[in-house]
């Protein structure tokens, strides 16, 4: 198959319409035919002024146009079709080529000639090298446009600030068409409309000022107006903001051009950008004061925390303390309701404790006392602890390790003690009556990554490490809860929180205890058959505590 050359009419014949003008008839269906025939849209009139009126309200690509002509000449056609229509490409067709001629010829932008008479091929051959120049000089126009547009918007990706945004994008827009003012008119779902200026000492907008922006986002459409701003009437021009399909609002500028279509669809892409912009901007603002909110509310409940649990405190103290003296002092049933009161006032200082611990923990006001003891003493003192909490549910602990084989670990023994009844308490509270909580322990050394246990498998650091497992016989836990247990105030289901009390703060003071000390914690649960949380510790402390 041949190759078509760049002039090849066909390339240009499904856009390109031509209009054909002169006061010669038979010349006029002459070349009218030809060129129709060629593939091309073509309008043709004997008349200048008729022509000129076709230029007022049609877009043509080439003005085919006899030099003398008595109404308009053909020069003064082509300086009036190109002030309509600058990217107009113009063949003049004279019969008297003078020097004179083709200088007034160049200065009014036409861009070839036919020497009457000429032959069909001829005037084909031209006029396709006509469009074929007009085709490429508009893509290369276009790719100008397109690298200044990027060259200009990129200034509006320097700040994420909506005002210092606003004051660059007339900044930017005064170097287009010479504006001095700028009102932007801001949406967000579920929000009130927010007016922002370009700058902080321009004139305040007029009420109509607000309608005019209020009615082109509505409309999505550009509008020119005329605005008295400061005793100062003006032409304003007001352009939709929009970014992937989406209307975020309107802007408002002065100008102090002529604005043409092109000039016009200039600022419009320029706009899209800045739309983008400015859609980021308000963004980031809401992120900025959704977490400011959330810093102020986190504030609120740690100063909460603090005043409750002081307030808390002092008074249950006395309560305790006078309970437990009437209890040594009565005989049942007396005695059976005073342990009742001492056990609950007891469950309520467990509750401010665990929540003085946890803001402690969040604020990180918790500091380790590091100290070497032995894992299995340590083990052994919180089961005796929790012996007694087992008893009264007929609950078993079983401690499935020799505890005296146990490896000498670096912790806060306070602290970890802490973990380990909290992890027991927890067990406890949701085996059923009459079941048995076990409990193992280990030392090892991580040599492979992941490291790979029955109860989880999970990347730890190489080194030695020490494990403690607690597995309940209860309720269990559904995997999609299990990636939530471990935040604060969060418990399994409502029900849960009725049927077995607590505050959800048990398991993220556990996290958060081991985590000091460069510790992982990991819960491994099925439905109706219980869960075994795994504590892992490094034998050797934690890194930031070494110097």
């Amino acid at each position: 198959m041949a190759e078509r050359s760049g002039n090849d009419p066909a390339e240009h014949t499904r856009t390109s319409t031509i209009l054909i003008v002169d006061d010669d008839a038979t010349m006029c269906r002459y070349c009218s035919k030809a060129l129709r025939y060629a593939g091309y849209q073509v309008t043709d009139t004997t008349s200048s002024l008729v022509a000129l009126d076709y230029l007022r309200h049609q877009k043509f690509d080439l003005l085919l146009t006899d030099i003398k002509m008595p109404q308009l000449s053909g020069l003064e056609l082509a300086r009036q079709a190109r002030t309509l229509n600058p990217g107009l490409a113009v063949i003049i067709m004279t019969g008297q080529t003078t020097l004179e001629t083709l200088r007034e010829a160049v200065q009014q932008g036409v861009t070839s000639y036919l020497s009457k008479p000429f032959e069909i091929e001829e005037m084909r051959l031209t006029v396709a090298q006509v469009l074929h120049h007009r085709a490429t000089l508009q893509d290369k126009l276009q790719l100008e446009a397109i690298v200044h547009q990027l060259q200009l918007s990129s200034a509006f990706n320097r700040t994420l600030s909506l005002h210092e945004l606003c004051s660059e994008i007339v900044r930017v827009t005064n170097g287009e068409i010479g504006c001095r003012v700028g009102y932007f008119l801001l949406q967000s779902p579920n929000e009130l409309p927010r007016l922002f200026v370009g700058w902080d000492g321009q004139p305040q907008l007029t009420e109509a000022g607000w309608g005019v922006l209020q009615n082109t986002t509505a409309a999505q459409q550009i509008s020119h107006t005329r605005l008295k701003l400061a005793n100062t009437e003006l032409a304003m021009i007001c352009l939709p903001l929009s970014t992937g399909g989406q209307c975020v609002g309107s802007v408002l500028f002065d100008y102090s051009i002529q604005f043409t279509p092109a000039r016009t669809d200039s600022l419009a892409l320029l706009m899209t950008h800045a739309a983008a912009a400015l859609n980021n901007a308000q963004l980031f603002t809401r992120m900025q004061e959704a977490n400011s909110r959330l810093q102020e509310l986190d504030r609120l409940k740690s100063e909460f925390i603090a005043i409750t649990s002081h307030e808390l405190r002092t008074p249950l103290a006395i309560v305790l303390g006078y309970a437990m003296l009437l209890h040594d002092q009565t005989e049942p049933p007396a005695r059976d309701y005073l342990r009742r009161m001492l056990d609950n006032g007891q469950r309520i200082n467990d509750i401010i404790d665990d929540m003085t611990h946890l803001r402690r923990l969040e604020t990180q006001q918790t500091k380790l006392d590091l100290t070497s003891v032995p894992l299995g003493e340590l083990l052994r003192e919180c089961v005796e602890d929790m012996t007694r909490l087992s008893q009264n549910k007929k609950q078993t602990i079983t401690v499935d390790s020799d505890l005296a084989s146990l490896c000498t670990i670096l912790v806060d023994p306070i602290k970890i003690a802490l973990a380990i009844m909290s992890l027991l308490s927890n067990a406890i509270k949701f085996t059923p009556v009459g079941g048995t909580v076990t409990v193992r322990a280990w030392c090892d050394a991580v040599l492979t990554v992941p490291y790979e246990h029955a109860d989880f498998t999970d990347t730890l650091a190489p080194g030695l490490w020490s494990f403690v497992s607690i597995r309940d016989s209860g309720i269990g836990i559904a995997p999609a809860q299990q990636r939530r247990i471990f935040e604060p105030f969060y418990q399994v289901a409502n029900s849960l929180t009725r049927e077995h009390g607590g505050t959800g703060l048990g398991l993220a003071l556990v996290q958060g205890l081991v985590a000091l000390h460069d510790g992982q914690v990991w819960v491994k649960s099925q439905e109706g058959i219980g869960s075994t949380f795994t504590i892992a510790l490094p034998q050797r402390g934690p890194q930031s505590h070494k110097s």
